[in-house]
């Protein structure tokens, strides 16, 4: 699995694109050749060289890993879900559909469904995966999420039962765009005025469509997809953005 990346760092567009605005210095790390696992565990290497490095230099650094995916940013989902419920008194919903990549956001949902769902109605949290992932990082968002849930000083706990990933939906991978993905951003686009993305929430709406249609979520179901963002890249280079138009 490749990730595709801009062959001309002068035509920068995106999220790159705001980062350059933003002042940010970017190091690359290519994938080719490599799996995600491997791309990711060479840019903590340099990560962690750089830290020492600006360290020496007087600077207090804390290294964000890929996705934001730690208990840390997990225990915002934990308490959004928990939001959610507090801001829907009156409804039981059954499934929250979400876009998954590193797991962060799955952690803390899941953890905050078994928390916070209501006592008689569970909430199930549909993650819906945007790259291919091995069985063993599903335990990985698991244990994110119980560490979440203890720096909330909850005791509630999380197991493998808790979590429904699906990677049906992810096409040819990684910000590889799909057919079903650019037909579910025009429709939401089309009938709400939502925007969602080619990478993440697009092909995850397209799950939430399919599921619908397929009969796996239930006709009068209360279902609520939980947009993570990533808008900005409808503004990618082609190869990321596809046949959307």
């Amino acid at each position: 699995m490749e990730t595709i990346t801009p062959n001309d760092q002068q035509d920068d567009r995106a999220n790159i694109l705001l980062d350059k605005i933003l002042g940010a210095q970017i190091h690359y790390v290519s994938m080719k050749g490599r799996t995600e696992a491997q791309a990711d565990e060479i840019s903590m290497q340099q990560a962690l060289v750089e830290k020492k490095h600006l360290e020496a230099n007087g600077h207090h650094v804390y290294i964000i890993p890929v996705g934001g995916a730690t208990p840390i940013g997990s225990v915002g989902f934990v308490l959004g879900f928990k939001e959610l419920v507090d801001q829907l008194p009156d409804v039981a919903i059954d499934y929250v559909v979400h876009g998954s990549g590193t797991g962060g956001t799955a952690a803390g949902l899941i953890a905050g469904a078994k928390v916070f769902s209501k006592e008689a109605h569970p909430t199930q949290i549909l993650s819906i995966n945007v790259s291919p992932k091995p069985e063993s990082h599903y335990q990985k968002v698991v244990d994110m999420g119980n560490d979440a849930l203890g720096l909330l000083d909850l005791e509630t706990r999380i197991s493998l039962t808790d979590a429904h990933f699906d990677q049906s939906y992810f096409g040819d991978g990684y910000e590889i765009p799909s057919e079903a993905g650019s037909n579910a951003i025009r429709l939401l686009a089309r009938t709400e005025g939502i925007l969602t993305d080619p990478v993440y929430t697009g092909k995850a709406f397209a799950g939430l469509l399919d599921y619908v249609k397929t009969g796996k979520i239930k006709p009068g179901s209360n279902v609520v997809f939980w947009h993570t963002g990533g808008v900005s890249a409808l503004f990618a280079e082609h190869k990321i953005v596809g046949e959307i138009v």
